[in-house]
């Protein structure tokens, strides 16, 4: 079976290295695009993540994957969709507002960015309590005439407090 395409907007800054660094030889997922902002466009990831004495940017205790460190960065704002199924986004809430909707206009976008977190047609998932907001995929692509979706992440504090009160809730109900 071939590996799904799949873009990390963000590439260069840390939350993006790690989707890099995770997704480096992945059995299902193939990094076919990198993209962050227009300083990074047109190098080669390994060198986008070098400042200009050649000191390295790379935040992750993970080498930067041998398969992605010669695909060229694009610039963010320009980057198409085509030849890709997924886009992994790592930007800030402000530049997420701005390139996830042109994204998820052709496919889906997993974000870590809150610009879209409150809003009632987003799903928001968190593994092992809450597979119902995948309803909510179909309600967003019809709202909003796409054919992918945006899914953030949810907070980052939340996520240990709500996966460790979703089984004592379904065994003993949480009230408060």
């Amino acid at each position: 079976m071939a590996r799904i395409p799949v873009a990390v907007v963000g590439a260069t800054g840390l939350a993006g290295q790690q989707f890099l660094a995770s997704l480096g030889g992945h059995p299902m997922l193939q990094v076919a695009k990198v993209a962050a902002s227009s300083r990074s466009a047109g190098k080669k990831m390994k060198d986008a993540v070098r400042d200009d004495k050649g000191a390295s940017r790379w935040y992750c205790n993970e080498p930067l994957p041998a398969e992605i460190e010669n695909l060229v960065v694009e610039d963010s704002a320009h980057m198409t969709t085509d030849g890709i199924r997924l886009v992994f986004s790592a930007v800030e809430a402000d530049v997420a507002r701005e390139l996830e909707p042109k994204y998820a206009a052709a496919i889906p976008v997993i974000s870590t960015a809150s610009a879209f977190r409150n809003e009632s047609d987003v799903p928001v998932f968190l593994p092992g309590v809450n597979w119902d907001h995948s309803s909510l995929i179909d309600v967003q692509r019809k709202q909003r005439g796409w054919k992918g979706f945006i899914s953030p992440g949810p907070n980052c504090t939340t996520v240990g407090l709500a996966m460790t009160l979703r089984p004592l809730d379904i065994a003993f109900g949480v009230e408060k």
